[in-house]
């Protein structure tokens, strides 16, 4: 009886801990849909019951800024981060797995190194050498630096030491090509783990901040985030319309997470089909 009491009041106590983290969780996201029906006076009282002004809300929005090109060219450049870093990433990570030799380690041992390196060290040689190839004010500034990542490439060396290379040795003696070998064979295998990798790259790149703000000069390439503090650093700021934009920034994040979301746990637990 007594171990009954125990398991149910632990059950209780985990139970409201996570009723309590839920909460905190999820309270800023409704605040955000809450405030984008408010006008700023309301918001800034800090009114937590919806309002009737979230189409003048909109209109302000729209009319201050171009959403529609910001939120493209966001996608766009996330989308593109996207694929060229699971190819570049995946090649990569498959190589330093499968194929050993005597400097494979040391070097992926230098690559974790260049983790401990902050972003804003980087920030004045990478925004002199983009000026050297004149590429300042272009997309392709954003997204060439965001390709490569270290981190990607050690989660997914994590998921490709589960995959067995017997078989990899048995494609190998019926004849099949190393790229045959990993576009067939392999990656199908490994979709969890490159699910997980294109979740986390999005949105790294999707809300990447301080590298676009700096390199991006003209109003037709801004993305996202840098209209988002355009509208902070503004005189008088419109709170509601501000919420407006946010709502749409969160919107291809949360869609994305929501429709991978069983993936992107998979991948993260280093499940191989």
């Amino acid at each position: 009886m007594s171990m009954v009491r125990s398991w149910t009041l632990g059950r209780v106590v985990s139970l409201v801990v996570l009723l309590v983290a839920t909460a905190f969780s999820v309270f800023p996201f409704v605040w955000m849909l809450v405030g984008a029906t408010l006008n700023p006076s309301e918001v800034l009282r800090g009114a937590l019951r919806p309002g009737a002004e979230f189409f003048t809300n909109w209109v302000k929005a729209t009319r201050m800024y171009n959403l529609p090109l910001f939120f493209w060219n966001s996608l766009k450049i996330a989308v593109v981060t996207v694929l060229l870093g699971l190819l570049v990433n995946g090649f990569a990570a498959y190589g330093f797995e499968k194929y050993p030799s005597k400097a494979r380690d040391m070097v992926f041992n230098v690559l974790l190194l260049t983790l401990i390196i902050p972003q804003i060290a980087l920030v004045i040689p990478m925004f002199r050498m983009f000026a050297f190839l004149r590429l300042l004010d272009s997309h392709a500034a954003i997204i060439l630096p965001a390709i490569m990542s270290v981190f990607i490439i050690f989660f997914m060396r994590q998921n490709f030491k589960m995959f067995p290379s017997e078989i990899i040795e048995a494609a190998r003696a019926d004849g099949a090509s190393e790229l045959t070998i990993f576009v067939r064979i392999v990656t199908p295998s490994m979709q969890a783990a490159y699910v997980s990798s294109a979740i986390y790259i999005f949105i790294n790149q999707w809300n990447s901040y301080l590298w676009p703000l700096i390199t991006i000069l003209s109003d037709a390439k801004k993305t996202m985030p840098i209209a988002i503090s355009s509208m902070m650093s503004a005189y008088t700021i419109e709170y509601g319309a501000l919420m407006v934009i946010v709502c749409i920034s969160v919107l291809p994040v949360l869609i994305l997470f929501l429709a991978l979301q069983r993936q992107f746990v998979a991948g993260l637990l280093g499940s191989v089909k």
